[in-house]
């Protein structure tokens, strides 16, 4: 991917659409916060018009703990395409990590009374719902996404672990079973550490958020601002992660 893009900034540098994958391979794979801004405000300069670019710039911000100028450019997106599933979804994420809880809730479910398996509000909805202290409704929407996802194993240890134990016993089983399957499926490290510490695993999720680290995964640059990781966010080994990645 890199060198594709070596060679498409060689062919042409001045093409929004260059500088937006710029953008996105610098903050998602490389963690390059600096060039990753700078490829941001060039994309939008060469293109003011162009929303994926204010949409996922929105969410850079929301990394760089910059709400008010996160929410101006998903707001900007939203208007420039008001009917994109994917910028309506983005939007969503940004309400939530900027903790308007209830304009997310609200937004996730419309997004889902017209687009019932969109993923992207589905794992939305399970982030607030979790976030509310609305655990069983949390619950639900996870069943729904396993089941969009065709996982059953997943499926069948929320059951299990339900019966067993509740909301915790349910996200302490979706943990193991996860990890376990992870030879025999694709399971991002990330996956497994937000059920730990939905249980209050807290050590084995930050084990798992250190496999996401060295995996090198495209989600870790949202670790400083994903409201469901506050639990986790006086551990020192937390802090150590976020002061590898140069994060706020």
């Amino acid at each position: 991917m890199r060198a594709a893009l070596a060679r498409a900034l060689e062919l042409d540098s001045e093409l929004a659409e260059v500088q937006y994958v710029l953008a996105l391979v610098s903050t998602y794979h490389e963690w390059d916060w600096e060039g990753a801004e700078a490829a941001f405000k060039k994309a939008i300069e060469l293109n003011p018009n162009f929303p994926d670019v204010r949409s996922l710039y929105s969410h850079f911000l929301c990394i760089m703990k910059r709400p008010d100028e996160a929410l101006e450019q998903t707001e900007r997106a939203m208007e420039l395409d008001p009917f994109s599933d994917l910028i309506q979804g983005w939007h969503g994420w940004v309400l939530y990590m900027v903790r308007r809880y209830d304009d997310a809730l609200a937004h996730f479910q419309r997004m889902l009374r017209t687009a019932p398996n969109h993923l992207v509000a589905l794992i939305g909805l399970i982030h607030v719902y979790y976030v509310k202290g609305m655990y069983d409704e949390s619950l639900a929407v996870e069943q729904s996404l396993y089941a969009v996802l065709e996982f059953p194993q997943a499926e069948e240890a929320l059951a299990l672990g339900y019966a067993e134990g509740g909301y915790r016993g349910a996200m302490r089983r979706l943990g193991d079973t996860l990890a376990t399957l992870r030879n025999v499926r694709h399971v991002s490290p990330l996956d497994i550490a937000a059920p730990y510490a939905f249980a209050g695993e807290d050590s084995r999720a930050l084990d798992w958020l250190e496999r996401a680290f060295e995996e090198r995964r495209p989600s870790m640059p949202y670790l400083g601002v994903y409201p469901v990781l506050d639990g986790l966010r006086d551990e020192p080994r937390f802090q150590d992660l976020l002061r590898r990645m140069n994060l706020p």
